[in-house]
């Protein structure tokens, strides 16, 4: 490997290492529907994660476009024999080393965007989850809602292997799924 790629791609090793994203690491996402309505969910509400990223993404991205301005700008070229230094290699690695911090900052970017929408969709749970236990009924249909859909699919399967698939089978094996998911009451 000629020395210029190989420095190329040592740089862009070095460049691409920091680039899996804290929130894709540190941000627990919601369970998926149907949720129950107590215990609350355990997911991450903090934006930290998402803003360590955000501001990795930026200084990767600005340095990226500094250093490659910065080596596109200095020429290997001088006017006496004195000191003249052939610095075309260092214009391209530096270059090169501009491209690759900048696209360091893509997986950064979107694992901000993953962090802040998921930390997102964590909140709004947790205070619908908190509305519902407080006896807002209008906050209580999003769960009502996931675990009749998820009740009437498990009634549906569980009667069809039994092979029982008259109304009273499917009647009540949603009782019983609805009672399972605390809304016996409601």
């Amino acid at each position: 490997m000629a020395p210029r790629r190989r420095l190329v791609s040592i740089l862009a090793g070095c460049a691409l290492v920091p680039g899996t994203g804290c929130s894709w690491i540190f941000v627990n996402q919601p369970p998926s529907d149907p949720v129950p309505v107590a215990p609350p969910v355990v997911c991450t509400t903090s934006v930290a994660s998402p803003i360590v990223d955000t501001v990795l993404a930026a200084a990767a991205l600005g340095v990226g476009i500094a250093t490659a301005a910065m080596s596109s700008k200095s020429g290997g070229t001088c006017t006496g024999s004195f000191g003249c230094m052939n610095m075309s290699g260092l214009n391209t690695a530096g270059t090169a080393m501009g491209v690759v911090l900048g696209l360091a900052a893509v997986p950064l970017a979107y694992s901000a965007g993953y962090g802040y929408s998921t930390t997102a969709e964590c909140r709004e749970l947790k205070a619908s989850q908190l509305a519902c236990v407080s006896g807002v009924e209008a906050s209580c249909n999003r769960f009502m809602d996931a675990a009749l859909a998820e009740c009437e699919r498990s009634a549906q399967e569980a009667c069809a292997s039994e092979g029982g698939a008259d109304r009273s089978c499917h009647e009540g094996k949603m009782k019983a799924c609805m009672k399972a998911a605390g809304w016996t009451g409601k």
